[in-house]
C-alpha cells in the first residue's frame, strides 16, 4: 500500500473515531438531561454548573398539563401549579422555575417579585423569587391558608395542636419574622400590609367573623373588628392603608386601626370578585342559577364606581391597575375602572381563565399553554 493510500486510510479511521466520540458524548448528554430533567430550571442549572447563569430556552408560557390547575399573574409573568407540577415564567414566557410536585389541593400566590406554591391541607410548600431561586421556607405544619404580598412577604397559616392555627410571617428573603397563635377563631385569611409593618388576620369566631390587626414589631394586638352574624371568608389590602373583608353578603372596608370606612351589600349572590390597586370588582347574580348578572366596581370606601349588565355570567374576572377584564362564553371585554368598555375580542374556546398582567396585557390560559393579548385589535404570537 503506497503512502497516499495509508494517509487516506488513517484519515478515514480518525473521522470514524471522532464521529464515534461525538455520538457517545451526545448519548451521554441525552441520558444526563433525562435523568436530571426536573433540575433543568434556572435554579437547577445554577446548582449543576456551579453558579453559572444558564437558562432554559423552552417554549414560552408552556407548562405541563395536570389536574387541579391554578394560575396567578406574577407581575408581567405567570405562575402555574397543578397536582403534579409547578412553574414560574418571566414576562417573555421563559420558565425560570419548574418543579415536579405532589399536591392534593394546589394553590399559588404570586406577584412581580416571585411566587408561593403550596398544598393546602398538606405540608408541601415552595417559595420562589422572580429569578427562580427557592427561598429557605418550610411550613410548620399542615397548611390551612396562605398569602403573598407584592413586596414578597409570605404568610403561612398552619395547624397547631392546642390552637386554632399558627400564623407565620416570612420576609422577602424567606426568613421567619413573626408568629401569631389563634386560640379562639379559625383563621380564614391572613395578610401582611404593603409596607411590611402590619399583619391582618380574619377569623371565623363564635357568632360570626373577627378581624385582628397587629404590628409586626409588637406581640400585642393593635385593634380588632367584629362581624356579628356574618361569614367573611377573604381579606385584601387596598391602597396600602385600607382592608377589604369579603363575605357572602358583600364587602366591608376598614382602616388599619379597625375603624369601618364603608361597606357594600350585595343585592343577590356574590359569585366572583377581583381587586385592582385601589378598587374592587364584583360580579352579582340577582337570582340563583341566573344566566346573566351585574358587574360592579367599588372604591376603597364601598362607593360604586361603575356598573355593567352581563348577558352571560363571567367565566373569569380579573383586575389590574385601573382595568377590569371579564371573560364570558361570548369573549373578552376590557373595561376601565368605571366599567366603560374599552375593547372586546373573541376568546379561545379552550381558555380556562384570563389574567391581566401588570403592563395591561392579558394571558388566556389553556390546559397546557397561554396566549398573550395586547388589546390592540390582534392577538400576539400564540405561545404553545
Amino acid at each position: 500500500m503506497n503512502e497516499a493510500a495509508q494517509q487516506t486510510k488513517r484519515g478515514s479511521m480518525v473521522k470514524r473515531m471522532l464521529l464515534l466520540t461525538l455520538t457517545t458524548a451526545l448519548i451521554v448528554l441525552a441520558v444526563f438531561a433525562f435523568a436530571n430533567r426536573d433540575r433543568l430550571s434556572a435554579e437547577g442549572l445554577r446548582g449543576l454548573f456551579g453558579g453559572a447563569s444558564a437558562q432554559l430556552s423552552g417554549d414560552a408560557f408552556h407548562y405541563e398539563p395536570g389536574s387541579n390547575q391554578v394560575f396567578a399573574a406574577a407581575g408581567n409573568g405567570l405562575a402555574v401549579v397543578s397536582s403534579s407540577s409547578a412553574a414560574l415564567f418571566d414576562a417573555s414566557g421563559t420558565a425560570v422555575f419548574r418543579r415536579a410536585v405532589s399536591y392534593d389541593m394546589p394553590a399559588v400566590f404570586a406577584s412581580g417579585t416571585g411566587a408561593l406554591f403550596c398544598d393546602l391541607g398538606g405540608t408541601g410548600c415552595l417559595a420562589v423569587d422572580a429569578s427562580g431561586l427557592t427561598l429557605p421556607l418550610e411550613a410548620a405544619g399542615e397548611i390551612l391558608t396562605a398569602s403573598r404580598s407584592d413586596a414578597g412577604w409570605i404568610v403561612l397559616t398552619t395547624a397547631k395542636p392546642g390552637y386554632k392555627g399558627l400564623v407565620s410571617v416570612y420576609d422577602s428573603a424567606g426568613e421567619l419574622n413573626y408568629q401569631w397563635y389563634s386560640g379562639a377563631g379559625y383563621v380564614l385569611s391572613a395578610r401582611v400590609s404593603p409596607d411590611g409593618k402590619h399583619l391582618a388576620v380574619l377569623c371565623a369566631d363564635q357568632g360570626g367573623g373577627k378581624l385582628h390587626l397587629l404590628r409586626l414589631n409588637s406581640e400585642e394586638e393593635a385593634a380588632a373588628a367584629e362581624f356579628p352574624g356574618e361569614e367573611p371568608y377573604d381579606l385584601v389590602f387596598l391602597g396600602g392603608d385600607t382592608l377589604c373583608a369579603v363575605g357572602a353578603r358583600g364587602l366591608r372596608f376598614f382602616s388599619l386601626d379597625g375603624v369601618e370606612r364603608g361597606r357594600w351589600d350585595a343585592d343577590g349572590s356574590l359569585t366572583d370578585y377581583a381587586f385592582g390597586g385601589d378598587f374592587a370588582a364584583v360580579c352579582v347574580h340577582s337570582s340563583p342559577g341566573g344566566a346573566g348578572g351585574s358587574l360592579l366596581t367599588l372604591d376603597a370606601g364601598g362607593i360604586v364606581l361603575g356598573r355593567a349588565d352581563l348577558e352571560t355570567a363571567p367565566l373569569s374576572l380579573a383586575a389590574q391597575g385601573k382595568r377590569v377584564l371579564a371573560m364570558t362564553a361570548g369573549g373578552l371585554t376590557l373595561y376601565d375602572r368605571a366599567l366603560s368598555p374599552l375593547q372586546s375580542e373573541k376568546a379561545l374556546s379552550t381558555a380556562k381563565r384570563a389574567l391581566l398582567r401588570a403592563d395591561g396585557a392579558a394571558l388566556l390560559m389553556t390546559s397546557y399553554a397561554a396566549e398573550l393579548r395586547r388589546f390592540d385589535g390582534s392577538a400576539e404570537e400564540r405561545f404553545d
